[in-house]
């Protein structure tokens, strides 16, 4: 059986933007009893381009909170975008089993999840464990059919 040991996430906070709203987006990803229990990070690094930026990163390992918030996430998502979500299982699962998730961080600030619709996202690896060994394919399965009770197809 699959479960999800860890969340984690990642966003750039830019000189132009207020650093605790790029926290906020983050903690919207978390259902609310479970955001006490996430480990913020913040790192300043320099851009490409010498400008000033604020890497900000987030880390889940409850079990009953991980596994609630991909259900929380899967929830919140639209119907088109848990179409698209379902259309690309394969391409966001990696060999180590863990699943990405590019959310949309103006749309995570305003408490609502949607796909990534251009560069300014927030980065979401949900790493999903089964043993003896994750199987890519049993991993595609859960996912299907949580994303199928998320959306009501029960």
């Amino acid at each position: 059986m699959s479960f999800v040991a860890k969340v984690e996430t990642r966003a750039y906070s830019r000189a132009t933007e207020v650093s605790d709203r790029v926290v906020a987006a983050i903690l919207n990803l978390y259902p609310e009893k479970f955001r006490e229990l996430v480990e913020l990070k913040s790192t300043k690094v320099e851009g490409q381009s010498g400008d000033d930026l604020l890497i900000v990163g987030s880390k889940l390992k409850d079990k009953v909170g991980c596994e609630t918030t991909l259900d929380y996430i899967f929830g919140k998502l639209e119907e088109k975008d848990r179409r698209r979500l379902s259309n690309s299982f394969i391409r966001r699962i990696d060999r180590n089993c863990i699943f990405f998730v590019r959310i949309d961080k103006q749309a995570a600030f305003l408490d609502e999840i949607v796909l990534e619709k251009g560069p300014d996202v927030i980065i979401v690896k949900i790493h999903i464990r089964q043993y003896p060994k994750c199987k890519q394919d049993d991993v595609m399965t859960m996912l299907e059919d949580r994303l199928r009770v998320a959306g009501g197809d029960d």
